[in-house]
């Protein structure tokens, strides 16, 4: 083997590297193996350090052990970091230091399946096995062989690389027997031992000096986080030297949309026509009702809740209908009268947006007549998307662009705007000052106590303002959140848990 093979390989050079990985049965480099050593260790690093409902700065941590792990494998290769690359590695560090720094929940949980679609997607666009050289509707195809494809079918080469390692040394292969002759019993051995230890106090009380059922804990985590290093090792080795990344290619994925352009397209315009129509109906027989948010007025026998709730409802079921109308009639419909397609999907895309238009105006009523909760950002917050994605839908009809590389980042921007937009802070400032200066009727001390530990500073600075003893006494329990409250979040406990906004919360409860 010549010495190239010890060092990172070319993309460029990927088919002639891969015919003579094939024929000799995959040959591992030093740098191979070693990287199999360090995803065996990340995917202890995953069990260990990432654990629900914390998502703190563990997360950061091990989100920061494995892009640097990749980063210098990838680089020892010769492959270089393009723009594009870069900028999805800088969307990466972002997300990773959004656990670090808040304390929702919810945008951390949804912010942990974006920072892993973006990993997964920096590394094959750092490889080049995109489908694509630019961001393009084939993204769907990526995903889809990044994700599935090619981790699982190379699944089996980090176990084969550490096998290299060992295979020419007889105490090496008795050590592998052995240890895996324990990890197997370690399930049985845990069994065994929890029943004795619930038999016999004695017996009981030696496991518990010997702090077996942290060594438990730890133990667990090395066997579940194997498949998760083998994951890890697959999708980065396949994506590297290009082993088993064909199966899903630009050719395969037009081959099948094409088999799905069955409709003939006097079935699909008639359908559009017949849905415009309906639309046209409904907001001419509907307008009053419609529009008056524009006029900060309500309609006869409606609450301000009652009018914003329906309209958000009528928003994500017309919005839905439309995107999967939309969808469907460009996959089957056969490639007939182009323009006409366009017209109609234009006219659909418009009175969507005209809906969410109205919707958001309602919202913004609501908000100022009762003040901001989570639920009131977040739906807001998906009406711009859904307006973003409507609008580029529309003009892409009549102008060529990159659609999809407009939504991709457009959607990559708003999400970074909420994850640093600290939500629940802004929640509790907001309702605070308008109910200081009198434009907000009462404050929710309820709902205030049900937002993260980004709200507490707000609530306590009104602690200390107020002359309200009532008021007080309802923002303490608020703040402590004791084991009475109804919304108790319990207290980080470890390094893994930690983020700043939390951090500054039990200072606060401290002074208390």
């Amino acid at each position: 083997m010549n010495n190239s093979m010890d060092n990172a390989i070319n993309p460029k050079n990927s088919i002639e590297i891969r015919k003579l990985i094939d024929t000799n049965n995959t040959i591992y480099t030093r740098n191979d193996i070693l990287f199999a050593l360090v995803m065996l260790v990340c995917g202890f690093l995953y069990m260990n350090l990432i654990r629900l409902p914390g998502l703190g700065a563990g997360v950061t941590l091990f989100a920061a052990i494995f892009c640097l792990s990749t980063f210098i494998y990838l680089k020892s290769g010769v492959i270089h970091q393009t723009r594009t690359s870069l900028l999805f590695f800088v969307v990466i560090v972002l997300s990773a230091l959004v656990f670090l720094l808040f304390d929702n929940m919810l945008i951390k949980g949804l912010n942990f399946l974006f920072l892993m679609a973006a990993v997964i997607y920096w590394i094959s666009l750092s490889t080049g096995r995109t489908l694509e050289k630019r961001i393009s509707v084939y993204i769907l195809g990526d995903f889809f062989h990044q994700v599935l494809v090619i981790p699982f079918s190379n699944f089996a080469c980090c176990f084969s690389a550490v096998r290299t390692l060992i295979a020419g040394n007889k105490k090496g292969r008795s050590l592998l027997a052995g240890t895996v002759g324990i990890f197997v019993m370690i399930p049985v051995l845990a069994a065994v031992i929890n029943l004795l230890i619930k038999a016999d106090a004695a017996f009981a009380g030696v496991i518990a000096n010997l702090h077996f059922s942290v060594s438990i804990d730890i133990l667990f985590q090395i066997i579940l986080g194997i498949p998760v290093a083998c994951y890890l090792y697959g999708l980065i080795y396949g994506n590297r030297y290009g082993r088993n990344t064909g199966f899903v290619t630009v050719e395969l994925v037009d081959k099948m949309a094409a088999a799905f352009r069955f409709a003939p397209g006097v079935t699909v315009y008639s359908a559009l026509t017949a849905l415009n129509l309906v639309f046209i109906v409904f907001f001419l027989s509907q307008i009053t009702y419609l529009f008056s948010a524009f006029h900060n007025q309500l309609p006869e026998l409606m609450t301000h809740a009652e009018y914003a709730r329906r309209g958000f409802f009528e928003l994500c079921a017309v919005a839905g209908i439309n995107l999967a109308v939309i969808t469907t009639a460009h996959l089957i419909v056969k490639r007939e009268k182009v323009r006409v397609l366009q017209i109609e999907t234009t006219a659909l895309s418009l009175f969507t947006l005209m809906l969410i238009i109205t919707a958001i105006s309602k919202m913004v009523m609501y908000i100022n007549t009762y003040g901001l909760t989570q639920l009131r950002v977040y739906t807001t917050w998906f009406m711009v998307v859904l307006f973003l994605i409507f609008a580029v839908i529309a003009v892409r009809q009549f102008k060529k662009f990159n659609a999809t590389r407009v939504i991709l980042v457009g959607f990559v921007v708003f999400f970074l705007i909420m994850s640093y937009g600290n939500v629940d802070g802004r929640i509790a400032a907001y309702n605070i000052d308008r109910y200081m200066n009198g434009t907000l009727e009462s404050l929710d001390v309820k709902d205030l106590s049900g937002l993260s530990d980004a709200a507490v500073p707000y609530m306590y600075n009104l602690y200390l303002d107020t002359e309200n003893q009532s008021l007080k006494t309802e923002l303490k329990a608020a703040i402590e959140k004791t084991p009475g409250s109804e919304n108790m979040i319990p207290h980080q406990k470890t390094f893994r848990d930690f983020n700043f906004q939390s951090h500054a919360a039990q200072t606060i409860r401290n002074l208390l």
